[in-house]
């Protein structure tokens, strides 16, 4: 059974979630002892699950079950189990203040079919004041809109008369959420076209009829009309349009909607990072900052290691070690277990280089595996950076040859730019080691229009004598 989704699922709960668990397993399906017993005897388990203790046929012993060919009994018990599971999960989620507008729109729909006329619109009345209050969100009017259309279509007796929502208001809030939403999505669809570097973006053929019917002064519908004009014509100036207006907002905003807006931020700076370094890797790594503050960069419980890596590049690029460390210590569990150890090791290599140690990532480095290419390339370039500054010429000569060979062997991201990069990058080197005029080596550097590590080349070339 440990392949198995039940126990999948059961090994990823939180401590307090396998207890709640077994307390709603307790409440509401107690008089079901086999299913109820297949938990009790799991429980003891988490969350490693160990293989030996989970074969059906231990199990079937263990809790007193006929036996049945390939037996089925235990597996039964098992789906419904897992059929639990996920009712509790989702009855968690159902109870959440992020979630609450669902349990008001059931709630409202189980009034209004009891004919409780009072405690309907009582209820929602508290329903419109939690939208008041809720974070901005590309959802927000969607749900003012289910409102406003139950109200509108409940039936008020004689006994309860009250103030009913116009018909109006329902196609206004759905106006809005389409408007908001169109407009979210075609900021999407811009981003996409720069990354990809579409000759004809498809977002021209998105063009909204007719934003002034909602409300340009709310914060959702401001910030992705910035944003939008940034991605259209990335300029300095309409960045920092969007940027302040992002970072300046005091009004809450939806986690989804705050994580969607801060990405663009992010890829404006990286597309601007080769310009002017110094002061775009801080920007950069201050709106990573922003984002592990406010928790945005966490998505359901991760933090991608894609994420990770940067924050650690960005962090050494500016000499922030110290923070580097504590930021590796403090966020290094939300990794997804599998590539963990890489990824936390690939970072500890990249602080301890900066710090002036140059054995220490030869050895955690040593015979790693990445399953993405590009996690793959920053290893092998900081490990022939290392074989350069410990003057190992001759292992340098042969990494040399081999990182070449790995280059035109496997596919990485924007292949043809990062390939042309990787290559002038290891070009430059071998000029480095061997010994060619600081001057040639400049004017084959200005000659490059792609290269990888151009700060860490400049400065060594720097320590070369005219």
């Amino acid at each position: 059974m440990e392949n198995s989704k039940l126990v999948k699922l059961l090994s990823v709960l939180s401590a307090s979630e396998m207890d709640g668990f077994g307390a709603y397993l307790a409440a509401f399906h107690c008089g079901e002892w086999a299913p109820v017993a297949l938990y009790e005897y799991l429980k003891p388990f988490y969350p490693a699950f160990r293989a030996k203790e989970l074969g059906k046929g231990s199990i079937e012993k263990k809790l007193g079950l006929p036996h049945t060919k390939g037996h089925k009994r235990v597996s039964n018990e098992a789906s419904k189990l897992y059929g639990w599971l996920l009712d509790f999960l989702a009855w968690q989620q159902f109870h959440s203040e992020e979630n609450k507008f669902e349990y008001y729109r059931v709630a409202l729909q189980a009034l209004r079919e009891k004919k409780q006329e009072q405690a309907f619109f009582s209820l929602a009345k508290r329903a419109s004041a939690w939208l008041d209050e809720a974070p901005a969100s590309t959802w927000k009017p969607l749900n003012y809109m289910k409102l406003a259309h139950y109200k509108y279509y409940s039936t008020a007796t004689r006994k309860w008369k009250t103030k009913q929502a116009s018909i109006g208001e329902v196609a206004n809030q759905l106006q809005r959420f389409f408007d908001l939403a169109h407009l979210k999505y075609r900021c999407e669809l811009r981003s996409r076209s720069k990354a990809l570097q579409e000759e004809e973006p498809i977002a021209e053929n998105y063009n909204p009829k007719d934003l002034a019917r909602s409300e340009q002064h709310a914060v959702l519908v401001g910030l992705y009309s910035l944003c939008e004009r940034m991605l259209e014509n990335d300029t300095d100036k309409n960045y920092d349009n969007f940027y302040n207006a992002f970072i300046h907002n005091e009004k809450p905003l939806d986690k989804e909607d705050e994580h969607v807006l801060l990405s663009y931020l992010i890829n404006a700076v990286a597309r601007r990072l080769p310009q002017d370094e110094p002061r775009w890797i801080w920007q950069a790594l201050k709106l990573y900052q922003y984002g592990l503050d406010k928790g945005v960069l966490i998505t359901d419980g991760y933090l991608s290691d894609l994420t990770f890596h940067n924050i650690i590049q960005l962090a050494c690029g500016v000499r922030e070690l110290t923070w580097a460390k504590l930021f590796v210590e403090a966020y290094a569990g939300f990794l997804v277990e599998e590539g963990r150890e890489s990824t936390i090791k690939l970072a500890q290599a990249r602080i301890a280089f900066e710090e002036g140690d140059f054995s220490g990532p030869l050895e955690l480095l040593n015979e790693l595996e990445f399953k993405d290419h590009s996690f793959a390339l920053q290893s092998k370039v900081l490990q022939v950076q290392c074989f350069y500054e410990l003057k190992e010429r001759e292992a340098l000569e042969g990494f040399v040859k081999s990182f070449d060979n790995f280059l035109l062997r496997n596919k990485v991201v924007n292949k043809q730019v990062m390939l042309k990069a990787s290559r002038n990058f290891l070009k430059a080197l071998k000029m480095l080691a061997g010994g060619r005029p600081r001057r040639k080596i400049e004017a084959a550097l200005e000659k490059y229009d792609h290269l990888l590590c151009k700060s860490w080349l400049k400065r060594k070339l720097q320590s070369l004598p005219e």
